[in-house]
């Protein structure tokens, strides 16, 4: 099998119109992305047919630490790095190949105790978020402590091969048409087919990654989309799945596009609200609806005024509102990040939503194809047109231009609509503990309590005053994690996470 070279290009920023897109703040560093090495060059491209997946093994690239130090992966850490080849369209065995990047991190049981057997698997947030990338904030996790846990990049992502990253975008969460007509050409140009990085598909990478590394029994763990895919894993009961934690799901039987606009107003009308209830934040941004709506129809003003196109808009700042939502700390920096910007401090202001929403880290990227192969083929073509503009205040209005943006973008991507058998509600008899955001701005609360309803044995827990991505944003929810995967079929004594307040930042 031939390899082509490719340039990795990291995007600064993320689309809070992917479904779920940022890696949350406790993760310090990222991976350094870096040429794969070569693969066995015995199957030729035009040759022989793929008989099964194959796992290989590949050396692990430094790790980006704080202040732009990059170190090394040290061997006595217990970790490797590897991919599995596998085909690019399964009813094509002959024919081209993806390999899929995974890191596995060993188990680090105390003395004289046994790890369990079966190992997580995680799914990154997306479509098109890389997991290897957090390799320095799983080392010393609890969660790895009484099991192997291995980071999976979806086909496309990451160190995945072919990497359908489009570039960087000039600003966050942006799809310019003309980014994306070029990036459609160069990939089909590189024969990339791109009709074959949909959930389906990732979903069955699962599998069959999990057979060519020998797992016989394992668990998952699916942030945002990944835990979409985690479902539709689900829904095919694989032999050897036993217990699957899915953090701010996007049940397939959702529109989310047609109800992301008032999904968001929602998220950030109950972070006003929450304000308003507590004493120091109401003093200091006595209004905070009022105040952020006026900075989003002055910053359209302005922008709509000049002729640089750098200029922050107000589309540009709910895109990073919502980002921020998904930090672990993001609702906490709303109300100052947005005071600074309606005081005209925007580079400031806009620099802290960002700061909340992201890892400190600038090498975290986002494959904007995966996105777009991935929706445009499960999700856009099916959703339905959503709110009237005129019904909804500046926040959701600007998330329907957004929408709308990405129904363009889809119809250059030109990938036949077929969401297939995936829009049904899943269930299933595993053990499944659905975790949610209090004020996530993209999957509802009640969209993981109607997932765990259908699973018979099936638990839900919300976090109150945390956004998008939940199992890790501080100790609690990660205990959670780590007693539901050791006794799966236990009800959670979830009390840490219904009593947790947002600590607002007031200057």
């Amino acid at each position: 099998m031939r390899r082509r070279v490719v340039a990795v290009v990291i995007s600064g920023a993320l689309s809070v119109l992917a479904p779920a897109c940022v890696a949350d703040g406790d993760i310090e560093g990222a991976i350094v992305p870096a040429q794969t090495p070569e693969a066995d060059d015995s199957r030729d491209d035009a040759g022989s047919e793929l008989a099964a997946p194959e796992a290989m093994a590949g050396d692990c690239p430094p790790v980006a630490v704080p202040d732009g130090v990059t170190l090394p992966v040290d061997p006595t850490d217990g970790v490797s790095c590897g991919f599995v080849v596998l085909p690019e369209d399964r009813t094509d065995a002959a024919g081209p190949v993806v390999e899929v990047a995974y890191t596995r991190l060993d188990a680090r049981p105390p003395p004289g105790i046994a790890a369990f057997d079966n190992p997580l698997i995680v799914l990154a947030d997306g479509p098109g978020q890389p997991m290897t990338t957090e390799l320095l904030g799983w080392l010393d996790s609890s969660i790895r402590t009484a099991r192997d846990v291995i980071l999976l990049d979806s086909r496309g992502a990451g160190r995945s091969f072919p990497l359908l990253d489009c570039g960087v975008t000039p600003a966050l969460g942006a799809l310019p048409l003309d980014l994306v007509q070029d990036c459609h050409r160069e990939l089909q140009a590189d024969g990339v087919r791109l009709d074959h990085y949909t959930t389906a598909a990732m979903a069955a990478d699962v599998v069959d990654v999990a057979g060519a590394l020998g797992l016989e029994t394992f668990s998952l763990l699916g942030i945002g989309h990944g835990g979409r895919v985690a479902l539709e894993v689900l829904r095919d009961g694989p032999e050897g799945l036993e217990s699957v934690v899915v953090d701010s799901p996007l049940p397939p039987e959702v529109d989310v596009y047609a109800t992301l606009p008032t999904t968001a107003q929602s998220a950030l009308n109950r972070l006003f609200d929450e304000c308003a209830q507590t004493p120091a934040c109401a003093a200091q941004f006595s209004d905070l609806r009022v105040l952020t709506e006026d900075a989003i129809l002055r910053r359209d003003v302005i922008a709509g005024a000049s002729e640089d196109q750098s200029v922050v808009s107000g589309s540009d700042l709910v895109r990073a509102l919502l980002a921020a939502l998904r930090g672990a700390d993001g609702p906490a920096a709303v109300p100052a990040a947005v005071s600074l910007v309606a005081d005209d401090e925007v580079e400031e202001g806009m620099a802290r939503l960002l700061a909340a929403a992201a890892a400190p880290t600038s090498m975290t990227g986002f494959a904007e194809g995966v996105l777009l192969s991935s929706d445009c083929h499960d999700e856009v073509p099916f959703a339905d047109d959503g709110p009237d503009v005129a019904d909804m205040g500046p926040v959701g209005a600007a998330v329907v231009g957004q929408v709308e943006a990405l129904r363009q973008a889809c119809a250059i991507w030109d990938v036949p609509a077929d969401p297939g058998p995936a829009t049904s509600p899943v269930t299933s008899d595993v053990p499944v503990l659905v975790l949610t955001g209090e004020f996530d701005p993209t999957s509802p609360a009640a969209w993981g309590a109607a997932v765990a309803a259908r699973m018979p044995r099936g638990q839900v827990v919300q976090v109150d005053g945390a956004g998008h991505r939940v199992h890790d944003v501080d100790n609690c929810t990660v205990a959670l994690v780590v007693e539901f995967l050791r006794r799966p079929l236990r009800t959670l004594n979830d009390a840490c996470a219904r009593d947790r307040i947002v600590d607002f930042v007031l200057s």
